[in-house]
């Protein structure tokens, strides 16, 4: 089982993309049954977070992939601060919502916050860029983000509120293509995380819910959030572009000696 879940990446990614959702879902209907009361937006989503995030690292170590897909340091410390322009999608987000939780809310966002991280990252720029990587850079870099984004319009049927979750789906595709551009250039896939937890511990922060948004936001601060990541993702491809041209370089220098 083991072995064949290894040589086939896709499966592996469905399984484990299934699996995490059946557990969270027992997790969750089994403490509604105690008390009813309590929602996925407002109450559990820390919970099920931490379960998806759980889940997805035990799968990768059991397969023994998780090296393989990035879980390791960087090669160099120029790999974690060449991504620093893209914290002023963060930055920016703070600046517009400001900081709308209590003090006792925010241990379980920032829980919320490294399970969506580790989890969303593991899976998507992790196990099924793995499974899509033989297919091309530019294919690996598009289907996944798509399918990230896709992911996401899921956040309408537990309360999101529409208009939010149709702009959700396309800065989460433009952010999925630029993290994986990240995580091709840096072979690593910490810091990815690392940007994934920042950014979603200001908006949970920010706005006192796990990720799920009833609220409605203005168009102009929308579209502002979504040029922001098109710009991430330009600014992503330039960085991964570079660190190709260099790797070939090094190659070039290398087999000439």
């Amino acid at each position: 089982m083991k072995k064949f879940l290894y040589r086939h990446g896709l499966v592996l990614f469905l399984v484990v993309m299934i699996g995490r959702g059946l557990i969270g879902m027992l997790a969750v209907k089994g403490i509604q049954s105690f008390n009813p009361s309590l929602t996925v937006e407002k109450d559990l989503g820390w919970l099920i977070m931490l379960i998806y995030a759980t889940t997805v690292f035990l799968a990768v170590k059991w397969v023994k992939i998780d090296k393989e897909i990035g879980l390791k340091m960087p090669s160099s410390a120029k790999e974690w601060y060449v991504w620093i322009p893209a914290l002023i999608i963060p930055l920016t987000l703070a600046f517009y919502l400001g900081f709308n939780s209590t003090l006792g809310h925010i241990p379980l966002l920032l829980i919320a916050a490294v399970g969506v991280a580790v989890n969303e990252e593991i899976l998507f720029r992790g196990i099924l860029l793995r499974a899509i990587l033989p297919f091309g850079k530019a294919v690996a870099i598009i289907v996944p983000s798509l399918l990230f984004g896709t992911a996401h319009l899921g956040n309408i049927l537990v309360g999101a509120d529409v208009t939010y979750a149709l702009f959700q789906f396309g800065w989460t595709s433009f952010a999925g293509m630029a993290l994986t551009a990240m995580v091709l250039a840096n072979k690593s896939l910490l810091p990815a995380i690392l940007f994934h937890f920042v950014l979603d511990a200001i908006e949970y922060g920010a706005t006192g819910a796990y990720g799920v948004h009833s609220t409605e936001y203005s168009l102009k601060w929308l579209g502002i959030f979504l040029l922001l990541n098109l710009a991430f993702l330009l600014y992503s491809l330039f960085i991964l572009k570079k660190s190709t041209s260099n790797q070939q370089q090094i190659t070039r220098t290398v087999t000439s000696l």
